[in-house]
C-alpha cells in the first residue's frame, strides 16, 4: 500500500507494476516486415536512482525470422503538478539479452524499443497522487523530487516550514 506521510509519499514497486502492466503486451511494426513485441513488464527500483527500471520480454521479427529475449529500460520520472501525475520520459535501453541476435535485429531493437515504450508510457501516467483528501490535494503541488529509497519510489515534498 502506498503511504503518504509527513514530507513524502512511498510507492511500492508492485503498485507501479500493476499500473504499467495494463499497457502490455504491445506490438510495433515498421513497414510490416520489422516488428517488436513487448510483454510482461517487471518494475526494477535501484536504491538511490532517480530513474525507474523496467524489464520486459521481447520478440523481434525481421522478415520471416523471429528472436526472443529480454530488454531492460530505464525512464526518468516526470511529475506534472496540476494533475498530480507521474509519467516516464527519456526511456533508454539498459540491457539487451537475446541469444545469437544478428546485428540487424539488434539495430531494430535499439531503434524501436524506446520508441515502442514511449508510445505506451509518455502520455499516460504511471502514478497519480490521490487528491481525495486535503493532504493529498496539497501534496500534489509541493513535489520536490522523485527517487528510489528503501526499495520504493519516494516522492518528496517541499517543506512548508522556512528556516
Amino acid at each position: 500500500m502506498d503511504k503518504l506521510s509527513a514530507g513524502h509519499l512511498d510507492i511500492e514497486p508492485a503498485e507501479l507494476q500493476a499500473r504499467i502492466a495494463t499497457r502490455f503486451p504491445t506490438h510495433h511494426c515498421k513497414l510490416v516486415i520489422a516488428c517488436l513485441d513487448l510483454a510482461n513488464p517487471v518494475v526494477v527500483l535501484t536504491e538511490g536512482e532517480d530513474r525507474i527500471g523496467l524489464n520486459v520480454d521481447a520478440k523481434v521479427a525481421l522478415g520471416g525470422r523471429e528472436r526472443t529475449g529480454r530488454l531492460g529500460f530505464s525512464g526518468r520520472p516526470r511529475y506534472v503538478p496540476a494533475e498530480g501525475q507521474l509519467f516516464l520520459d527519456d526511456l533508454q535501453i539498459t540491457t539487451l539479452e537475446f541469444a545469437g541476435l544478428p546485428e540487424e535485429y539488434a539495430a531494430l531493437v535499439k531503434r524501436s524499443g524506446p520508441e515502442a515504450l514511449n508510445a505506451q508510457l509518455r502520455s499516460r501516467p504511471v502514478y497519480t497522487i490521490d487528491t481525495g483528501t486535503a493532504k493529498g490535494a496539497l501534496a500534489k503541488l509541493a513535489v520536490k523530487d522523485v527517487k528510489v529509497v528503501d526499495g520504493k519510489l519516494r516522492i518528496s515534498f517541499a517543506s512548508a516550514e522556512r528556516q
